[in-house]
């Protein structure tokens, strides 16, 4: 993120977003599996049951708006991002930058904490 961020390329993404949403869809969550080994290990797994399904209903429903949101607003965002192509960059920049030194840091945190 460092490094593009410095050198200010772009990049493309095809189908390569639709991918890892898939994949990271097949990975369960792990507040998910702790609640379920909880539940299970209480003698109550429909209670995990439920959790999970109440979990997944509302995963479901925000990411369903949240795409809802992308169809409806496409328009106006792209004209927006045309009309200030330096501050998108510059925000772009600021993102890539502060969720690098982030990563950094909590990386220097593990190894060395």
């Amino acid at each position: 993120m460092l490094w593009q961020a410095f050198r200010g390329t772009g990049h493309s993404h095809g189908c390569e977003g639709f991918l890892v949403g898939f994949m990271a869809g097949l990975i369960p969550c792990p507040l998910t599996l702790f609640v379920m080994t909880f539940a299970i290990s209480r003698g109550v797994p429909q209670a995990g049951v439920a959790f999970a399904a109440v979990m997944m209903i509302g995963v479901v429903l925000v990411l369903a708006a949240v795409a809802l949101a992308a169809v409806l607003f496409r328009q106006q965002l792209l004209r927006l991002l045309a009309a200030r192509p330096r501050v998108v960059d510059a925000v772009t920049r600021t993102i890539q930058v502060t969720a690098g030194l982030i990563l950094v840091a909590v990386a220097w945190n593990a190894i060395v904490g």
